[in-house]
């Protein structure tokens, strides 16, 4: 019974740092952040697992699409090393995104509290970066299913739960600008403004709107060096 009732209260927690943050941040701030994000790392290379071998099939598929572009005697060789590079990186990124996201968002929770000189350790900021990271997670979870649900030759037209489905594809700059506006990445970035704030002690909104100015800096640039890349097949 004690062991339902604490089931029940982790799942209510879950839905208050999602949809009440500024409720929990400031308990669960104080908490160290090894056993959430070893969770969340774990369940992320479980998924990578479960989609790695679609992730083989549509790889093989990609280069068999772009036979032209290779030549004949490069070609059962690149055929044989693609599913299995692209399973490789999909593990790699599995491990290591989780990872980064976090050590950079922490870090620029403390650059803030040091641009407004306030109080704020890092490993605490850890602690909200990875705590915030749940919705980009949910992200992950549901285009993982609609991968697997969705067939090979229509992969290459998935927007990658953005505002740019409002678009067919194309190689311009508003499409890939639209391609990093996901609903999921502000949830995350708000969910990091409340709890950077509830560890500096700062106004949320005021640790939001940074982060938010930061999110679009990197989204121009990452739009402006697509639209400048060879276009991928399918678009």
């Amino acid at each position: 019974m004690v062991g339902k009732d604490g089931q029940v209260s982790g799942w209510r927690r879950v839905g208050q740092l999602l949809f009440s943050p500024g409720k929990v941040f400031p308990a669960l701030a104080a908490q160290h952040w090894l056993k959430p994000a070893l969770l969340l790392v774990g369940l992320n290379l479980l998924l990578a697992g479960i989609i790695a071998p679609k992730t083989a099939a549509f790889a093989a598929w990609l280069v068999k699409q772009g036979a032209a572009q290779v030549p004949p005697e490069k070609l059962a060789e690149v055929q044989a090393l693609a599913p299995k590079a692209a399973v490789s990186g999909l593990f790699v990124g599995a491990l290591v995104v989780p990872w980064v996201t976090w050590v950079a968002v922490a870090a620029l929770l403390q650059l803030f509290a040091a641009l407004s000189a306030r109080e704020a350790s890092f490993g605490a900021l850890f602690t909200v970066a990875v705590y915030g990271y749940l919705p980009v997670f949910l992200r992950t979870v549901i285009a993982n299913l609609l991968f697997l649900v969705t067939p090979l030759e229509n992969l290459t037209m998935r927007s990658q739960l953005s505002l740019a489905v409002f678009l067919p594809p194309q190689k311009s700059f508003l499409y890939f600008f639209l391609a990093n506006c996901s609903p999921f990445t502000w949830w995350s970035l708000v969910l990091w403004g409340v709890g950077g704030a509830a560890v500096m002690k700062a106004r949320p909104g005021t640790v939001t709107a940074y982060l938010f100015a930061l999110w679009l800096l990197l989204a121009l640039a990452l739009a402006g060096l697509s639209s400048l890349a060879p276009a991928p097949p399918g678009v």
